[in-house]
């Protein structure tokens, strides 16, 4: 397996480094490491540079969708893997990789479970809340898989590029991809390590808010599970994600943390369904949503 290591960073000179050298430690090493740096403003590019990687840098922001399509193109490797800049991977993420690759031949993709690397109400709200369906659990298929850590057949991703935002681009792309035949494989075994450096309250809820928008982007976007919240609104006030959280919380052996965490996963989300219907007036204003775009549209 030939594998590009593809890290999208924005101002994020204090941890692109650790993920670099992440990165290049793994015991199937990687063809390349390449760091995008997202016209940052502080030392990123040093910072990734020492640490070993190639630096590709634009001079406008291009956002973490627009970053990845940079590195997409500049990469040769017959593996896609893409690492978030706050993120560490574990030393066998590669080889993990390979060996379920070569294992499932419908598997366009392989990503693993996510552990807080910022202990404490903050940094577990953000795991929960945002990454509860890969905090444990058993080797399966998904329908989605966050792209802080995941690694795609470049023939399965083709022509699909991500949406230039922040916003979902992830969770488009990967459905994107899906549209086009294959299955994502799940393996708990890989454990990334997210260590997300702005964590505080008004953080905590303005990442919800953005989440609540992505819920309706996608489900406009793409036939993934929950689409009926487009057509009948109402139901996102029966919290069925905040349900799901607290069921996979006790299936992982949690249940007393999401007891104490119950008013603050409460609180995230009342602010994803104040996203959601921000991106339902957003919708009926405008009409659409920018959609994944082809590699030769991105070019023209």
């Amino acid at each position: 397996m030939r594998a590009s290591v593809i890290i999208p960073c924005r101002n994020g000179e204090r941890v692109v480094g650790e993920a670099v050298r992440s990165a290049l430690a793994q015991s199937e090493p990687p063809l390349e490491v390449l760091v995008v740096d997202d016209a940052s403003a502080d030392g990123t590019s040093e910072a990734a540079r020492s640490a070993g990687a190639r630096v590709l840098r634009t001079e406008a922001r291009r956002n973490a969708g627009g970053a990845r399509n940079i590195g997409i193109e500049a990469s040769s490797g017959d593996v896609l893997a893409f690492l978030d800049a706050d993120v560490s991977a574990p030393p066998d993420w590669l080889a993990r990789v390979a060996a379920a690759l070569e294992r499932h031949p419908d598997a366009v993709a392989v990503g693993g479970s996510v552990r807080s690397g910022r202990p404490g109400r903050w940094g577990d709200l953000d795991l929960y809340l945002n990454h509860s369906e890969w905090i444990g659990g058993s080797p399966s298929f998904k329908g989605l898989i966050p792209t802080l850590g995941i690694a795609y057949r470049r023939e399965a991703v083709g022509p699909v590029r991500f949406v230039e935002t922040n916003l979902g681009e992830d969770a488009s792309f990967g459905a994107a991809v899906l549209e086009r035949g294959g299955r994502l494989w799940y393996d708990p075994g890989i454990v990334m390590t997210h260590r997300h450096e702005r964590l505080d309250r008004a953080t905590f809820l303005e990442r919800q808010v953005n989440a609540g928008r992505t819920i309706y982007r996608t489900r406009v976007l793409h036939d993934r599970p929950g689409r009926i919240l487009v057509r009948y609104p109402p139901l996102v006030f029966l919290f069925p994600h905040l349900w799901m959280v607290v069921a996979r919380m006790t299936r992982a052996g949690r249940a007393g943390r999401a007891v104490r965490l119950f008013p603050w996963l409460f609180a995230g989300e009342v602010a994803r369904i104040r996203g959601f219907f921000e991106a339902r007036r957003q919708f009926r204003r405008d009409g659409d949503f920018e959609r994944p775009a082809d590699a030769r549209e991105a070019r023209a």
